[in-house]
């Protein structure tokens, strides 16, 4: 499993959005992976939703729960339909 702080500095965005952006978005990719995880998606998903992480954090939102909720609903999934596909 990889990482959302590869992607944070593979775009060079970790001195932007500071040190709480990329704690929640760590503890929201690491919630989005348990959840892909048990409906064995692809590694295309994984860094599809670390990207969509990513953007949604550049918007401003730092809350994990809702980081990891807007990107696995940005891909046709939920946390409860993640560990049910």
């Amino acid at each position: 499993m990889t990482s959302v702080v590869r992607f944070v500095k593979e775009t060079e965005l970790g001195s932007v959005l500071g040190e709480q952006a990329t704690r929640a978005m760590g503890e929201a990719f690491e919630a989005a992976c348990k959840d892909l995880d048990e409906a064995g998606q692809s590694s295309v998903v994984y860094e599809a939703v670390a990207k969509r992480i990513i953007e949604i954090a550049k918007s401003g939102e730092r809350d994990p729960n809702q980081l990891r909720e807007r990107a696995l609903t940005a891909f046709g999934q939920t946390a409860d339909t993640a560990t049910t596909a």
